[in-house]
């Protein structure tokens, strides 16, 4: 929770120390971000070779001054450009690219030497409020202070980036011992949980840890990832400011269905479930081309907080027709927002089984398409497989989205069995692979094969295909390969707020 007060500046710090370095190192890194800044606006290849002109004009042979100067401008450009690649321009932290190849070495190389190691995944208890109240530039100011004091509580090797918001994950190389952990856990919590100092206000946040182990809870970077993901929810959901190991919550005993759909009921009531937008990117130019919209409900009663894992329950809730306009309102808010930045940019929005089959669903967007000025072509409406290939009736509302211009998609294409010969006499844009599925697939030769074959088929038949879960660059260039138009997954970013996704993609 956001606590401010006004108090005086002297009453403010309980460690001295700690703020003058903070102060210190603020202003080392001002003046790097400085100089840089005069190094990009003054160079140019006219101003260097005028310098150079200038410089030897006298002389004899320049060729030796000349390759060392372009040799050193060559090296300072190179450095620059691996900066912006691995780094956090706002908290110079690691950043998700960083973090998810140093991933995937370190299980490469814990597989090779039989190790062990943690993944922490950790957020801010109250950053939103900060944002709120005192705006965007002290949250950045805090974010700012919060790294700083990430650094001081872990070991040292340790490796701690900011996957982007308020999301940040620290990776423990070589520890066995789950005592170390929670040490780590203790002085993180410890840390960030103390007063800051923003703006002449004193600002009071928390922060959750989610911890998942190598290899006991995962062998792969997407598991490993998702089940530190699930901690962090169950410690959000225990009362925040707390750290859990996904080890501890597997033991957890299921609620009864209905008393989970009476808990859906409630987070809707009590306003809990939250619109979350992940990028989709184009595999050819690897440029943001469209946001895909999803709703995000924290609670440790569910396999995972997005809405593939609690889609079921939704349509047994009472409130699934209310969420699902909820959700294509949010899509289509935003994106009308965005537009103004990027006007070709399109939004993909899963469409709930109890809004298609009560509403004359066509009539339902084309209200929404006057109210928010936004072109139908801009729409992705998403249909599971499952649902199609059960539900005859929408096999009909389909077509009648396509008549009025829509874009229609197809998700889950591998969880479900294909009828192929009904694909056939159905008109979509697009095929989204399931994230499960395609990983698996990729594991073996005949998976490959498999995937391959189908992607070849959606190409022949004029289908876009997204490839979903994608975690690594390696990962898009081999989809790239294969034939898939479009990828989103953690290699860019985890589903994340609007605020968040306009400020990093527009």
């Amino acid at each position: 929770m956001l606590e401010v007060s006004t108090r005086a500046k002297s009453e403010k710090n309980n460690c001295p120390e700690v703020e003058r370095f903070l102060q210190s190192d603020r202003g080392r890194v001002n003046k790097k971000i400085h100089a840089s800044a005069e190094v990009d606006e003054n160079f140019s290849v006219k101003n260097m070779m005028s310098s150079l002109q200038e410089r030897f004009s006298n002389t004899g042979d320049i060729s030796s001054e000349i390759e060392d100067l372009v040799e050193a401008q060559v090296q300072f450009r190179t450095r620059d450009l691996f900066r912006q690649a691995n780094y956090d321009a706002l908290t110079h932290l690691p950043n998700r690219t960083y973090f998810h190849s140093t991933l995937e070495k370190l299980i490469i190389h814990a597989q090779e030497k039989d190790n062990e190691f943690a993944l922490l995944f950790l957020d801010l208890d109250g950053f939103k409020a900060v944002n709120d109240t005192l705006g965007h530039s002290a949250g950045d100011e805090l974010l700012r202070n919060v790294s700083a004091r990430l650094v001081s509580a872990v070991r040292d090797g340790d490796i701690i980036s900011r996957l982007g918001g308020d999301e940040f994950v620290v990776l423990l190389a070589d520890v066995t011992d789950k005592e170390i952990i929670r040490s780590v856990n203790s002085r993180i919590i410890c840390e960030v949980s103390r007063p800051y100092w923003i703006n002449g206000n004193e600002v009071k946040i928390s922060t959750s840890i989610g911890v998942a182990r190598y290899p006991f809870d995962a062998k792969s970077s997407t598991e490993l990832v998702e089940r530190a993901d699930q901690a962090l929810y169950a410690s959000k959901n225990a009362g925040k400011s707390m750290a859990h190991f996904y080890q501890d919550i597997q033991g957890e005993v299921n609620l009864p269905y209905s008393e989970l759909v009476d808990l859906l009921n409630n987070a809707v009531t009590n306003g809990e479930i939250e619109a979350v937008f992940e990028p989709q990117i184009d595999l050819s130019s690897n440029v943001v081309v469209g946001a895909s919209v999803t709703a995000k409900w924290n609670s440790p009663e569910m396999e995972g907080p997005y809405l593939v894992s609690w889609s079921d329950l939704l349509n047994e809730s009472s409130l699934a027709t209310a969420v699902g306009a909820w959700l294509i309102d949010s899509g289509l808010y935003y994106l009308q927002q965005w537009q103004a930045h990027k006007d070709e940019m399109i939004i993909a929005i899963p469409v709930v089984d109890k809004l298609w089959q009560t509403q004359n669903f066509v009539e339902f967007m084309n209200q929404r398409m006057v109210q928010y000025g936004i072109l139908a072509s801009q729409v992705q409406l998403e249909f599971t497989a499952k649902s199609l290939f059960e539900n005859e009736m929408l096999r009909t509302v389909l077509d009648d989205l396509t008549v009025a211009g829509y874009q229609v998609t197809i998700s889950d294409i591998g969880k479900q069995s294909l009828d192929l010969s009904m694909l056939a006499l159905i008109n979509l844009s697009e095929l989204k692979l399931d994230r499960d599925w395609l990983y698996e697939s990729m594991q073996t030769e005949r998976g490959q094969k498999w995937a391959q074959a189908l992607i070849n088929m959606a190409k022949k038949l004029d289908l876009c295909v997204i490839a979903t879960g994608v975690t690594d660059a390696k990962q898009a260039a081999t989809y790239r390969k294969m034939g898939c138009t479009m990828g989103q997954g953690m290699n860019w970013s985890a589903p994340i707020d609007p605020h968040a996704f306009t400020q990093q993609y527009l």
